[in-house]
């Protein structure tokens, strides 16, 4: 069993579930989320993961499945957990009753003797308003008190009801059992960063849900129930609350019962909500200020079962978890509109799909190979190594790989599609200097450093991506968090490669930086692609013909491949067209600029450096970058069965090579804290 420990959060994918997952990490816990994906998506987690910049484990499990429940208690130091995993649609329960009977309260009931099992016995249970029915019946009762009598009139409430009285129960006959009851009303909003938010599969139950749809053009209007009740509009009130203000209440709880005494048990609800009500109305007007536009409704009548005011009393969670709501209605709607427009189909994305990337009976979800197709170009990349994979131009394949995952991780493999960092290409003796310091590297190659060391980019899972479509593009950003020390080293250093798709071309974009944390303060990043490329049917690349920006590049020593720090020009005519022949060979830093050493060069104009073609057929490849110089290398010392030498060639855009061990080379790699690194790179292909 792992020494770490660890919080469950069942439902973890879902709309408050992921939302929470998130806090529980910014608050310092390690957090294995369970959902079995019928009313979510595993998007959110990747999601997640890029947002904390951390791994999350995470089990596609139904929890009536008390034998892979059982399995995972078992193999972790689980000190509590969350419990949001259920059906939820009101007016769906009372089509299929027994669907809810069955998923919510046999999955709690499997989950309570799982937990019971493994003598773990601290749950936050995620209840609801509706257990107390219509609270209007009683003198008194608005807003509502946690003591206010239960009768729930819905399936779905009567599930919530029934699993509240499952925790009382279970606390009773064995009082060390700590149980937080946390009934909240109308959740609402997404997460500022716009990156996960509420993705209803179908047509939406919830009132913002389905006006965010109205606005973004997807439902043709919103459909008021009712305009008779006693209120300053007519319409219903409804106690709306932030979905993370409802997040930081699990969190309250949960630390609430860690600060009870050990011997010390617990069954207590508490009402999540604002205490301040809304009508539908006034979250009408908020939504349509923040989306900026007017939305189109009908008052239509009154919905069986529905009530004049459902606001919460949380008076109790305030003094008792010293919770309260901070953030407004209006924040909830513009962080739902940022949400919506970023995400118009939620986790849905078009263009784009994605298959686990590896043949194990267990499905790793970190390793993941994500598609992107157009109608000319489709191109392929994988979680390991933020790597391409595949590369098919009007259905010609462009570029060498793989098409099982574990080739990519034998040491014979050249790297083939790689995000190549922290450092890309040679550093001279494994080691260099920052103000007087050290730095001892992983020596890999010759005494030297090269592409990074063995445990570089390449051999790395990147977080994400985030994937999203616009109307004739997609982009795919991957994140990849590099501790301090690694491979020698210094700094932790945050790398962003982000991928744009459209139908002829591959635009990647870096972005590294040192985090703010950071132990040490600089360090040297220097950041390519290493793809291999063959525009032709053969095995060879020999016949392919290219044209270079530069004829000019660094000399270097033929033993170490490590420049003298002179720029020397070509006998060959490489700006003009040349035929690669086996007795043709390349692999040189050629230089593009001589003098401007930005350290960010995003903002620079795409130049060419390469345009190459094969008389085989009639596709080119155009390859444009910001950066100063580029490697072309002709793959004469690929050694990797059954593809042999020379299948495919490298354009490297980058940095000079050694640039951090030459003074005035240094400022292209050289990064402190508060500085970025930045440079673009594109393929593009025509016929």
């Amino acid at each position: 069993m792992s020494s770490k420990s660890y919080i469950v959060v069942t439902g973890g994918a879902g709309y408050i579930g992921s939302h929470t997952v998130v806090e529980l990490i910014y608050h310092g816990y390690n957090v294995i989320a369970i959902d079995n994906l019928c009313n979510s998506s595993y998007e959110a987690i990747a999601r997640i993961e890029f947002l904390v910049r951390k791994s999350v484990l995470f089990y596609n499990i139904d929890l009536r499945d008390e034998k892979q429940l059982s399995h995972i208690f078992s193999s972790y130091n689980v000190q509590g957990v969350l419990h949001f995993s259920a059906l939820k649609a009101v007016g769906e329960s009372t089509k299929i009753p027994l669907d809810y009977y069955d998923n919510n309260i046999y999955g709690s009931i499997t989950l309570l003797r799982v937990m019971n099992k493994h003598n773990i016995k601290t749950i936050v249970f995620s209840s609801s308003a509706t257990v107390y029915g219509d609270a209007t019946r009683f003198e008194n009762m608005i807003p509502i008190p946690e003591n206010c009598p239960n009768e729930p009139t819905n399936p779905y409430g009567k599930t919530k009801y029934v699993i509240e009285n499952l925790i009382k129960d279970l606390q009773k006959s064995d009082p060390t059992w700590r149980g937080a009851i946390l009934r909240y009303f109308n959740p609402i909003g997404a997460h500022p960063s716009g990156l996960i938010g509420e993705d209803p599969l179908n047509v939406p139950n919830n009132l913002l849900p389905f006006l965010a749809q109205v606005a973004i053009g997807r439902r043709e209007k919103l459909y008021v129930f009712g305009n008779d009740y006693e209120s300053h509009d007519g319409t219903p009130i409804r106690d709306y609350i932030h979905v993370v203000d409802l997040a930081k209440g699990h969190i309250a709880a949960l630390e609430y019962m860690n600060s009870l005494e050990s011997d010390v048990g617990l069954y207590r609800e508490w009402n999540l909500g604002t205490g301040k009500g809304s009508t539908v109305f006034d979250i009408v007007n908020a939504f349509s200020q923040a989306s900026g536009k007017e939305l189109p409704y009908e008052i239509v009548g009154r919905r069986d079962g529905d009530v004049l005011n459902l606001t919460a009393d949380p008076s109790r969670a305030k003094k008792e978890l010293n919770w309260i709501a901070t953030m407004t209605v209006e924040q909830a709607c513009r962080d739902l509109w940022k949400w919506t427009t970023e995400n118009p189909f939620g986790f849905r994305v078009d263009n784009y799909h994605w298959k686990v990337f590896n043949k194990s009976q267990t499905v790793d979800y970190k390793n993941r190979l994500h598609t992107v197709k157009f109608p000319d170009l489709q191109v392929s990349f994988a979680n390991y190594g933020a790597l391409i994979q595949d590369v098919q131009y009007k259905g010609q394949p462009l570029v060498v790989g793989f098409q099982e995952f574990q080739a990519y991780t034998s040491d014979s493999n050249p790297l083939f599609g790689s995000t190549v960092g922290r450092y890309a290409n040679r550093i001279s003796n494994g080691s260099f200097q920052i103000e007087g310091k050290t730095y001892e590297l992983d020596k890999n190659q010759s005494g030297s450093t090269l592409h990074g060391g063995n445990n570089a980019y390449n051999r790395q899972y990147f977080l994400g991506p985030v994937s999203k479509h616009y109307q004739d593009y997609n982009t795919l950003e991957f994140i990849l968090l590099d501790e301090d020390g690694n491979n020698g080293f210094p700094a932790e250093v945050e790398t962003l490669v982000k991928y744009t798709v459209n139908n002829n071309s591959i635009e990647i974009e870096y972005q590294s930086s040192i985090t703010e944390n950071s132990p040490n303060d600089a360090t040297a990043i220097s950041l390519t692609n290493h793809s291999y490329w063959n525009l032709s049917s053969n095995k060879t690349i020999d016949g392919t013909v290219f044209r270079l920006a530069s004829d000019k590049y660094l000399k270097t020593d033929p033993k170490t491949q490590l420049p003298s720090g002179e720029i020397i020009s070509s006998n060959e005519p490489l700006t003009k067209s040349v035929k690669l022949s086996p007795d043709v060979s390349f692999d040189n830093c050629f230089v593009v600029d001589e003098s401007d050493f930005s350290l960010d060069t995003r903002k620079r104009e795409l130049k060419q450096i390469a345009e190459v073609s094969h008389p085989s057929n009639s596709i080119k490849l155009s390859v444009t970058s910001t950066d100063p110089a580029f490697q072309f290398y002709t793959g004469d010392n690929i050694s990797m069965d059954p593809i042999k030498p020379r299948a495919g060639f490298c354009v490297e855009a980058g940095r000079y090579v050694n640039a951090i061990n030459h003074a005035s080379w240094s400022k292209q790699v050289l990064v402190h804290k508060g500085e970025v690194y930045g440079s673009k790179l594109k393929f593009t292909f025509s016929s």
